[in-house]
């Protein structure tokens, strides 16, 4: 690949949704010793903050766990589902406001015998399986809350970061619901799950 630029911290202090969409084309890379890591976002899902039942930090909610969200746009959130796996967020909109874009699915581009080595399972064609949901890109690009959780992805000294790829049309955009927010009441019907159209397997 070519020299890979940075997405910076204009990038993701804007509106929420318009961050999420956006991100969608751009890469996350991660860096190791053993080599660059790198997949094309092709799936996330916005979550908004006080106004969103569905996100950690509803009604300006503000614990150990949920402080990461009122640090600085581009700041990276990670935390533990089911006490196994962990997600990936990035913080956006202006500091103190506590909102957050999860990463949800990647299409592998480099690094892709370190990600199988990571993920430690049998990969169908096109690398199916791979990095097909939150917690498995967070296996397979070696993602873990006490190594970046907090840290600042805008940062040069970071080793996990957002780049610059290719811009997706809005008409090449799925608009769905998000999952696994049930809890949610009347925000678990928003359609604030955003992903490339005909690249998901």
């Amino acid at each position: 690949m070519t020299e890979l630029k940075r997405l910076s911290r204009e990038f993701f202090t804007k509106d929420t949704k318009n961050v999420a969409r956006e991100l969608l084309g751009n890469y996350l890379v991660r860096e190791t010793e053993k080599g660059h890591m790198i997949g094309k976002i092709l799936e996330v899902e916005a979550y908004l903050g006080p106004d969103d039942k569905a996100s950690h930090s509803y009604n300006y909610r503000k614990t150990e766990r949920t402080k990461v969200m009122y640090m600085k746009p581009g700041t990276l959130y990670i935390y533990l589902i089911y006490g196994l796996y962990y997600c990936l967020n990035v913080i956006t909109e202006p500091e103190q406001m506590p909102c957050a874009v999860l990463i949800r699915q990647l299409f592998p581009i480099d690094g892709i015998e370190l990600m199988i080595a990571n993920r430690n399972v049998k990969i169908g064609k096109k690398f199916k399986n791979l990095t097909d949901g939150p917690e498995k890109l967070c296996i397979a690009l070696d993602i873990t809350k006490d190594k970046f959780n907090g840290k600042d992805s805008c940062s040069l000294e970071s080793k996990l970061y957002f780049a610059q790829g290719e811009k997706i049309l809005k008409e090449k955009i799925l608009f769905n619901k998000r999952i696994g927010v049930g809890y949610a009441e009347e925000d678990k019907g928003r359609l604030l799950r955003f992903t490339i159209k005909n690249e998901i397997a």
